[in-house]
């Protein structure tokens, strides 16, 4: 099921299955600024948890577990918990099928919530019992012709740069800005930036658009396919992409997560703008 919430600069549609969004209009143009899928990448918006990316077997609770990609949550038929005038929340709980690959017993919430030109998307991880591990994250594509986007930070930064497959992290130093582009992704895949002073990020395209994330995330990562797609992903991170020389068990891979009978928040704003 499709629900959608609008205001006076925005339409958000999200999909019960798998709890994403499926469409964001800039409603000033009229103009569509999801990426609507294709050859270079079907999805268009991906809800992760409890893993982040095509992660290895791992152990949990005793047991070995293989994980589908970006975990349960892309997978799973949502229920509608509540909807407004300008928010849709979308809920889900363990079930028999998430179990095969998540041992433990959640509950998990997302909240779409529009307020003029701006989108704040809401995670909320509760366990039904005792303390459980996870990742958790955004993966929104966002239109951008050719693949391109100008990155700019609003600090300069010296992050920490994650390489894709490894736990190795490398420090670099006043980035202030970098094109995102094929020729970009050819080379590093997936950029993975962490220990960032939590000021905005922002994505202009071609097509005369910003983006404008904001989050307190401790990991954001950069991707777009290397060779087509007009699209780019800014993606806000509770999490990391799995690596070989990780550990196996989930509890003590870094970045980690855990989440007791109280439940925790995790949250990402993105304002879209024709400049």
């Amino acid at each position: 099921m499709i629900y959608t919430v609008k205001n006076e600069y925005l339409s958000v549609s999200v999909d019960s299955c798998g709890g994403c969004m499926t469409s964001l209009i800039y409603l000033p143009t009229g103009e569509e600024r999801l990426w609507q899928g294709g050859e270079a990448w079907k999805s268009r918006d991906v809800v992760i948890f409890p893993v982040i990316g095509h992660a290895g077997n791992y152990e949990a609770l005793g047991k070995t577990y293989s994980p589908k990609s970006h975990g349960v949550a892309r997978h799973a038929e949502f229920a509608l918990a509540d909807v407004a005038s300008d928010r849709i929340t979308l809920a889900l709980s363990a079930n028999d099928v998430t179990r095969e690959t998540y041992p433990y017993d959640f509950d998990f919430a997302i909240t779409y919530k529009l307020s003029q030109k701006t989108l704040e998307i809401t995670y909320f991880v509760r366990s039904q019992k005792g303390v459980i591990p996870f990742y958790v994250g955004g993966h929104p594509g966002m239109k951008a012709p050719g693949g391109e986007a100008y990155i700019e930070f609003e600090n300069v930064e010296n992050p920490l740069m994650y390489p894709v497959g490894e736990g190795r992290a490398v420090a670099l130093d006043n980035i202030k800005s970098f094109v995102a582009n094929k020729a970009f992704f050819a080379e590093c895949k997936t950029l993975q930036l962490g220990s960032l002073t939590g000021g905005a990020i922002y994505a202009t395209t071609g097509d005369g658009y910003r983006y404008t994330y904001l989050s307190d995330c401790p990991l954001w990562a950069f991707w777009s396919n290397e060779e087509s797609g007009d699209y780019v992903c800014v993606e806000p991170w509770w999490g990391i992409n799995d690596y070989p020389a990780a550990p196996r068990e989930i509890t003590l891979k870094p970045f980690m997560n855990f989440a007791d009978e109280m439940g925790k928040s995790f949250s990402y704003s993105l304002t879209v703008e024709k400049i």
